[in-house]
């Protein structure tokens, strides 16, 4: 059965991001209500120097852009909750005539003959529909982001009773971000139940670390009270040990666990228009997700321009050295949380190389699940070149770009690799991929043993910063460009 699409609050960000929206409107149509003083002139009858150097005004729009947005976050312009049009519509106009009728009283008293009223008009006109188109553009680029799957969490429901079903009933009336209810799992049975509210039922909680483990997951919902579910406190301490985020429903026994509400895992968010308790042992705070976020746009764009032409020479000497090979190897690997994604890569192997891995895993110098080979013979000449200074990853920009990869995090898995990761191991796919990570600055191939570079992976999301993502960026460019530990 399909796992059910539902929807949540929009969180931190979102708001956040309307808030600068805002921001901007104000700016925008400021100025362009000065651009306009020109073109109004004359059907005022205004003299000609009646607007002045915009820089004139900057001390007014210093004061209008904090009043604007304090009276949009008093008239609830940024809720919690996503509003309808017509209700939005209704707060930007108040809004606006409050504004402008502390403004006016502003420049009354201070007696400002200065100020041109043409800019005042053009202002107090453009102000509403440039903020609703602004809103309109930002919400439309917000759902295609929600819409991307490493932005659809994946949730799974412990939980198939009473408790279980209306929180099901109350996600599908809730409104805002998507979401994926990936089943449940019962605790009280034999796993007979195919189904409850048209979500799937996976099994009994006896599957529970072995779903996890194996499959897309991002959040445990527990759907019922805790001394109602056998291995309640296992099954927390396993989904954390992967990185998953635990809720626990108003009433439903978060001290069963042994946590209190001041415990430094517990947090109180709101989820589906109630408040309830979080658990995570890893808790990146939304700044840093939008920093990290808005850093790899802005790199990964810049260096996509800027090296074209190398990008276009690698591709033509791949084309001259074997005509009839693809340029791109597609790279089918698992990102957040096992979530799937395609990638690419410039070719460095043999058109079979994947045939002819079996009969080199004997040869393999990585001690765990990753298969790595010194001179392996599946790479061409030119192959070697490029994967000497990671020329061949450059595609991976373009996955930056998307949103799959990011620059910095734990390298992508394959499914197969994946499979054969020990439970502590796992973790490392918590986060984004990345292009580069600790190990690719560490001496990459000088490293044998999986279970290091597991662990300098989990360092990294430990500690994710974007100071950490900087360091490594910046000690990345010496090793890419001496070639350090690679082959």
């Amino acid at each position: 059965m399909e796992s059910s699409s539902y929807r949540s609050a929009p969180g931190w960000a979102a708001r956040h991001i309307l808030l600068a929206c805002d921001g901007a409107s104000l700016v925008a149509s400021f100025f362009l209500a000065w651009r306009l003083v020109p073109v109004l002139r004359p059907f005022f009858h205004a003299t000609p120097h009646a607007a002045g150097p915009f820089g004139t005004y900057i001390w007014l729009l210093a004061w209008i852009v904090p009043v604007w947005l304090a009276l949009g976050q008093r008239y609830g312009l940024y809720p919690r909750m996503p509003l309808a049009w017509s209700a939005i519509l209704v707060r930007v106009v108040k809004v606006q005539a409050l504004g402008l009728g502390a403004m006016g009283a502003l420049i009354f008293a201070l007696k400002m003959q200065a100020v041109s009223r043409l800019i005042l008009f053009g202002f107090a006109a453009l102000y509403v529909p440039v903020s609703l188109a602004t809103r309109a553009t930002a919400a439309a680029v917000l759902e295609a982001h929600r819409k991307h799957i490493y932005n659809i969490p994946r949730i799974l429901v412990v939980g198939t009773g009473v408790q279980a079903r209306d929180f099901l009933r109350r996600a599908k009336r809730s409104e805002g971000t998507y979401y994926q209810i990936a089943g449940c799992l019962e605790t009280d049975g034999a796993g007979t139940a195919r189904e409850v509210e048209g979500v799937a039922v996976l099994g009994t909680t006896e599957i529970f670390e072995r779903y996890i483990f194996g499959n897309a997951i991002d959040v445990v919902v527990f759907a019922l009270p805790l001394e109602l579910a056998p291995r309640a406190a296992e099954m927390t301490e396993a989904a954390m040990s992967l990185g998953l985020r635990v809720v626990i429903l108003p009433g439903y026994g978060l001290e069963h666990l042994g946590y209190g509400l001041e415990h430094p895992e517990v947090s109180i968010e709101p989820f589906l228009g109630q408040p309830v308790a979080v658990l995570a042992n890893v808790r990146p705070s939304p700044v840093y997700r939008a920093a990290k976020r808005a850093l790899d746009v802005a790199i990964s764009a810049a260096l996509l321009a800027a090296l074209a032409p190398l990008l276009g020479l690698i591709a033509a000497l791949l084309k001259l050295t074997a005509p009839r090979d693809a340029v791109f190897y597609p790279w089918n690997v698992l990102g957040t949380n096992l979530k799937p994604f395609r990638g690419y890569k410039f070719r460095t192997m043999v058109p079979n190389a994947d045939h002819l891995k079996n009969g080199l895993l004997e040869k393999n110098e990585m001690k765990g699940p990753v298969f790595k080979m010194r001179n392996d013979p599946r790479v061409t000449p030119l192959g070697r070149v490029l994967r000497k200074f990671s020329l061949d990853e450059l595609p991976q920009l373009w996955s930056v770009l998307k949103g799959d990869m990011s620059l910095v995090g734990p390298r992508p898995a394959g499914p197969d690799e994946a499979r054969r990761y020990e439970f502590w191991q796992r973790r490392k796919l918590s986060v984004k991929p990345g292009i580069t990570c600790l190990w690719q600055v560490n001496g990459r191939n000088e490293i044998d043993r999986f279970d290091e570079w597991a662990r300098m992976d989990l360092e990294y999301v430990q500690k994710a910063s974007l100071w950490l993502d900087c360091k490594i960026l910046l000690k990345t460019v010496p090793a890419v460009l001496s070639g350090r530990g690679a082959s």
